[in-house]
C-alpha cells in the first residue's frame, strides 16, 4: 500500500465513528458522500464516507453502509452483501436535500437487504422486491411526516421505485415508478376533474 493510500484510509477509519458536523468539516465539500444512517429498534447508528473524492468508492465507509443495511433475521455470514451504490447514492441525496430544508437526522432503516426467506416472511412484500437484490430501503426520518420524506425522494434525480407507506418510504435504485402502500388511494370528485 502506497503512502496517499494509507493516508486516505487511516482519515476514513477516523472519520467513520464522528459526528456528522465533524466529518463535514474534515471532508472537503465538493468531493465528500457521507451517509447518515440507523437502525431502527436496534442501536446502530453510523456516519460513513462512501466517496471521499467524488470518483470512487470509499471502501471502510461502504462497508459500514452494507454492515447496517444487512438482513438482521438471519445470520451474518447469509444477511452481510454489497449493496448497490445506485441506492447509497440516492439515500445520500435525500438526505441532502432534507439538509437544504434545515433537517439534520439520521435515515432510520427499517429494512434494507432481505434474503429470499425474510422477503417471503415479509407481510405484503412484492415477491420479485428489489430488496433482495440489495437495491433498496424501507426508511423513516424523525420529526419528519412520510408526506414529506416522499417529497424529498422524488425531487432527487436519480430516485427509482418510490413507495409511500403510513410509517415509512420505501426506494430502491431501479427504474423510476412510484406507489401507495397501504395508505387509501385519494378520491377525487368528478367534477374537479377537467
Amino acid at each position: 500500500m502506497r503512502r496517499p493510500e494509507f493516508l486516505l484510509s487511516l482519515a476514513g477509519a477516523a472519520l467513520a465513528g464522528m459526528s456528522p458536523m465533524a466529518v463535514a468539516a474534515a471532508v472537503p465539500a465538493a468531493t465528500r458522500r457521507v451517509l447518515w444512517l440507523r437502525r431502527a429498534g436496534y442501536s446502530d447508528e453510523i456516519v460513513a464516507p462512501f466517496c471521499v473524492d467524488g470518483r470512487t468508492v470509499y471502501m471502510p465507509g461502504y462497508w459500514q453502509i452494507c454492515w447496517l443495511m444487512r438482513d438482521r433475521h438471519v445470520a451474518p455470514a447469509q444477511g452481510y452483501v454489497q449493496v448497490d451504490i445506485v441506492e447509497i447514492e440516492a439515500l445520500w441525496e435525500v438526505q441532502q436535500a432534507l439538509l437544504l430544508h434545515g433537517i439534520r437526522e439520521p435515515l432510520v432503516i427499517t429494512s434494507g437487504y432481505r434474503t429470499v426467506q425474510t422477503n417471503n416472511a415479509t407481510e405484503n412484500a412484492a415477491r420479485n422486491s428489489m430488496h433482495v437484490y440489495a437495491k433498496a430501503a424501507d426508511m423513516y426520518v424523525p420529526g419528519i411526516s412520510t408526506r414529506d420524506l416522499f417529497n424529498a425522494c422524488w425531487s432527487r434525480a436519480i430516485s427509482g421505485g418510490m413507495g409511500y407507506y403510513d410509517d415509512h418510504v420505501h426506494l430502491d435504485s431501479a427504474t423510476r415508478r412510484w406507489w401507495v402502500g397501504d395508505l387509501p388511494v385519494p378520491e377525487f370528485a368528478r367534477t374537479s376533474l377537467v
